[in-house]
């Protein structure tokens, strides 16, 4: 296994599960502990996604910078993006599902259209249901409860946002909604650790084919020092570029040639705003607790919209964050796998492409959120300034209009809304270079060229939709790991 975040490490617990011998887990970063970021003081844990992560790395260029720059890279660490992710666990669109991308059988198992079998959603649903101690759609408290009426009462169809969190005490003194990480499984709260290794600091450089049916896989070492390891089967689960760029140079080396290309890369389109508005407006309940609610995905503009009740800092003004995720239209953006030395360095190049139809997504989500701006916290919908030019040119950005937010008094200068753009890339949604039944890989998630070498996360999806990827991360490896036993 070739990474331990959430991909790789679930896909080990399922094997545990079925009894499979022989596994070893791979990972390029260090061990260098296993809380979640959302464990640490609120100013710690936004330094450490935007600013301050000692394990954050990006090893590609962007043609279209900010996009797939700025905040957009690796957490090289054991635990990965597991440790850094909010928990929200949304299934694919069943359109999406439906629509001839993804391969017929998978997508019939993950909507539960086989008699025999309950659908993979409801497995992975039930596990993190037992992790959590209550069901992942439960309404969190008082002040969640008073957000979704409120909203409600205006007319928007909200529901708790579904997430796999449980609350856990954190430094600050307070209880927290700490999501799930697969990390657990080493180290509680299971009766037992998994069985498998977990080696750290070891990065994975070149797959080849070995004698005897086995896959040579070179390893390096901080100190420089390299091996090769045999292997039966390879499963890549080291997130989307880092999948992309072994694949590339197997295709690459396999052909006689000195790089590859992929299309199909796929990203979120997002979008919002921080409001700040007297706290007489919006008189939700003292109990401290977050509020986090999500509205169905609406035809109006291909997106959810989520609503997220924040500490505010001022006692006498509200912090609402709300914003906008969408399906990106375009399959035109892509990756070049590249050889760059004769000391077999390869780099990875991304291109991305906004097309016609994303900035028809963007436009929506503007009007959207400029109607919200104006029903909800009875503000001009035109203090909603954003439009697609800004959305191509990736500004403004979360963390200043958060700081510009924070520094606003609404009891002198009255509500105000501070929006901001994600650049693509900087909500790690980035998918489908590898997808499922395309090019490369076959619909059961084998490389064409070498079977034995399978690749898991949201690079296999043909198709991501506009929900979060995280839920159909796990429902494939319970899917993969059935597989992987059978052989």
């Amino acid at each position: 296994m070739v990474g331990s975040g959430l991909a790789g490490l679930s896909l080990a617990r399922e094997l545990a599960d079925l009894r499979t011998d022989g596994v070893v887990v791979l990972e390029a970063g260090p061990d260098r502990g296993h809380a979640h970021k959302e464990l640490l003081t609120r100013d710690e844990s936004l330094r450490l996604w935007h600013t301050e992560d000692p394990d954050f790395h990006r090893n590609w260029t962007s043609d279209l910078p900010p996009h797939y720059l700025h905040s957009s890279g690796l957490r090289k660490r054991l635990g990965g993006r597991s440790l850094y992710w909010h928990g929200v666990c949304l299934p694919i669109e069943e359109q999406v599902l439906r629509s001839g991308a993804w391969p017929t059988a998978l997508a019939a198992e993950l909507l539960g259209e086989l008699p025999s079998r309950e659908s993979l959603y409801d497995q992975v649903a039930k596990r993190l249901e037992d992790w959590a101690g209550a069901p992942v759609s439960h309404c969190r408290g008082t002040r969640e409860r008073w957000l979704l009426e409120h909203l409600r009462t205006l007319g928007y169809p909200v529901d708790p946002t579904p997430q796999a969190s449980r609350s856990e005490r954190v430094p600050e003194g307070e209880n927290r909604q700490v999501p799930f990480t697969p990390v657990t499984h080493w180290n509680g709260p299971l009766p037992e650790p998994l069985p498998y290794p977990v080696l750290p600091d070891c990065l994975v450089t070149r797959m080849q084919a070995g004698s005897g049916g086995l896959v040579e896989v070179t390893v390096e070492r901080p100190d420089g020092s390299s091996a090769v390891l045999l292997a039966e089967q390879v499963v890549l689960a080291a997130g989307t570029f880092e999948n992309t760029r072994l694949v590339g140079r197997l295709l690459a080396e396999t052909h006689g040639r000195d790089f590859w290309e992929f299309g199909n890369l796929t990203d979120h389109v997002n979008q919002g705003f921080l409001a700040v508005v007297p706290r007489e407006s919006m008189p939700y309940p003292p109990e401290a607790g977050r509020a986090f609610c999500v509205m169905p995905m609406l035809d109006v503009c291909n997106s959810y919209v989520f609503f997220d009740l924040m500490e505010s800092p001022r006692p006498d003004a509200a912090l609402v964050g709300v914003w906008t995720m969408g399906e990106q239209v375009s399959t035109e953006s892509r990756v070049r796998v590249e050889r760059v030395s004769p000391q077999e360095q390869w780099e990875l190049k991304v291109q991305p492409v906004i097309s016609p139809a994303d900035d028809r997504t963007v436009e929506r989500q503007a009007n959207q959120l400029a109607e919200i701006v104006e029903r909800v916290f009875r503000i001009e919908r035109t203090a909603y300034t954003l439009r697609k030019e800004d959305f191509r040119e990736g500004r403004p950005l979360y963390l200043q209009q958060l700081e510009a937010a924070l520094e606003h008094d609404p009891a002198s200068a009255g509500g105000a809304v501070f929006p901001y753009v994600y650049p693509l890339g900087s909500v790690d949604h980035e998918a489908g270079t590898l997808a499922l039944g395309g090019d490369a890989v076959d619909e059961h998630g084998s490389v064409r060229v070498m079977p034995q070498v399978l690749v898991l996360g949201p690079a296999v999806f043909p198709r991501q939709g506009a929900a979060n990827p995280s839920l159909t991360t796990l429902a494939l490896a319970k899917w993969y790991a059935r597989r992987l036993r059978q052989r």
